[in-house]
Parts: structure tokens; sequence; C-alpha cells
């Protein structure tokens, strides 16, 4: 298959018109016309609808739309890095995720670096926040997505997305996906909360704060899965990120309701720690292999967040900005 093709598609999709996309591209309008006419021929299916206005996706081209958006710039990047002297980098990587989202991007991104960048020995470590804030700090973590805003000005640090955090209980809870949670209702509930600090426990106790109600800190357990177990067994309520125990909602193990006046909103950021002896571009190009990783999984349903408007991969020249 024709990968510029398939770039001309995503711009045609992302520009809504043939004659924009051209001129985005570079090429006579003819001629992408043209390619599109190929790669729907190649594929047997219409990937637009032609309308007065422009051009809208067909389901199929939607669902290749989805399929394409981070795959594509994965092969992009890695044709690009052949014998380049990034793809001869030769060293280890650590980089660290919180445990709610070690699951969601973990494997992905061991997979992509692998591919891109196949001399760097990538490898993941799992803390929470307030350790790999700590652990970057005295050069032990690279690169690691944490909570923002940064609670260190000294690392580089630029927010990826926010999700909203819901109110988690067991099976019998009584609980709906479909039946918000006013933040005061949660007066009367015990829950079980992580000890680390920066992190979902500090977001609480400050909308608490702001409320003027208090949150009974029952039980603290610096474990994700622990926690969880003791969600489903009715003891306590949990306060998390629908990504964090979605396997267990499926099962019907957990259930949620979300969490109103106020919502409560969690941000995460990818950070690099000071005097990272690392090619710059390097970073960047790190930088976009997170964030198209991460707009596949909120595009195609995987994660229920929202992209900062914030986000780019490129490092500013300055630790404590909100952009790296």
């Amino acid at each position: 298959m024709n990968t510029v093709r398939l770039r001309y598609f995503l711009t045609i999709a992302e520009e809504k018109s043939i004659n924009r996309a051209a001129t985005v591209l570079g090429i006579a309008q003819p001629a992408l016309s043209r390619q599109v006419r190929m790669l729907e021929k190649a594929l047997g299916v219409a990937l637009f609808h032609r309308t007065r206005n422009g051009v809208r996706l067909t389901e199929d081209g939607e669902k290749l739309r989805t399929a394409l958006t981070g795959p594509l710039r994965q092969v992009e990047l890695a044709l690009q890095n052949i014998g380049s002297p990034l793809a001869q980098i030769e060293r280890d990587v650590v980089f660290g995720l919180p445990e709610t989202t070690a699951g969601m991007l973990g494997a992905l991104l061991i997979s992509r670096m692998n591919s891109v960048f196949p001399n760097v020995r990538m490898r993941v470590v799992v803390h929470d926040p307030h350790r790999l804030v700590d652990a970057m700090l005295h050069s032990e973590v690279d690169i690691a997505v944490i909570h923002g805003p940064s609670p260190d000005e000294r690392l580089f640090y630029t927010e990826l997305v926010s999700e909203d955090l819901a109110l988690v209980g067991g099976a019998d809870s009584g609980l709906s996906p479909t039946v918000p949670k006013n933040f005061r209702d949660l007066a009367d509930l015990p829950f079980v909360f992580p000890s680390a600090r920066p992190g979902v426990r500090d977001i609480i106790k400050n909308a608490a704060l702001r409320q003027q109600i208090d949150i009974k800190f029952r039980f603290e357990v610096d474990s994700l899965q622990i926690s969880k177990n003791l969600i489903e067994t009715g003891v306590a309520y949990g306060i998390l990120p629908l990504s964090a125990f979605a396997d267990e909602m499926r099962a019907g193990r957990l259930t949620y309701a979300p969490i109103q006046d106020p919502a409560i909103i969690q941000h995460l950021g990818l950070a690099v720690r000071p005097e990272l002896n690392l090619p710059r571009e390097f970073v960047v190009q790190f930088g976009r292999l997170v964030g198209d990783e991460t707009v596949a999984l909120i595009e195609n349903g995987s994660w229920s967040a929202t992209l900062s408007p914030d986000w780019r991969p490129v490092p500013h020249d300055r630790p404590g900005s909100r952009r790296w």
C-alpha cells in the first residue's frame, strides 16, 4: 500500500476539502483527486461523500482514518530515522508512568519505540506521581507522564490530556453511569485513596476545601490493584479515571457514577528531567510518539480523555514551562 496516498487521505479528511488539501500538500487538485480514486479502488470502498461544500468521510473512511492516525505516523518516523544519527542511539531510556495510565500506554510505547529506535533499550517503570517526580530529579527516570501542572519548575513539562474522575463502587453499590453524583454527596462515603502526593488525593482534598466538606479517607493503599479489589468488596469507594478500571467495568465487577458540581478533572502531561543527555530531536520524536498513540486511543474510544490544546512535542529551552 502506498503510504503517500494514505497521507493524502488523512490530509483531505482533516481539511474536509480536496481543493484545500491540494493547497496544503502543494499538488494539483486533479492529481490529488486521481490519487483518492486509486486508493478507493485499491480498498474496494468509498472513502468520501462529495458535497457542494467539500467532502465528508463515509463510515469506511472514518474507520480508516481512526486506524491510520497513529500507525501511519509511526511508519513515517521509522522511514525518516533509518540511517539517521537518531536511529543509531544506543543507550537505556527510562520512561515512567503512573499506575492508572501504565496499562493504557506502556506496551504500546515500547512496541512503537522498538520499531522507530531499534537500538534504544527502553525500560518502563511504574510509580505513584510523587515518586516519578522524585526519580526524575535524581536522574533515575528520563521521561515520564506525570500529573499536572508540574510540581517542580526544574522539569520540562507540557500538558498532554485531561480526563474526568468518576466515583467508583462495587457491582452492588447502586452507582450508575447515567446518574451523576454531586460532589457534596461524597462526604458520606468511605474512600480508599493512595497516600502519594501529588495525585488524585490532593485533587479531591482541594475540591473538598472549596466546597467546605470533609471527605473520609478511610483507607490508604498505594496499589491500584489492591484499591480496586477493596472497592469491589463494597468496603470502600474510589475516585478514579475510567481508564484505570475499564477491564473491571466491562466484567461487571465495578461500576461508576460521573461527578458533578463540580466535575473533578485530572491533568496529565509529559515531563523530561533536567540535564537529559539525549539529542533534542530524539526527545521531540519521543513526544510525537506519545502524542500519536494518545490521539489514537482517544479517537478509537479506548481512552476517555481530552487532548490538551497546549500539547506539542517540542521542548522549550528552559524548565518550568508548561511546554517543554
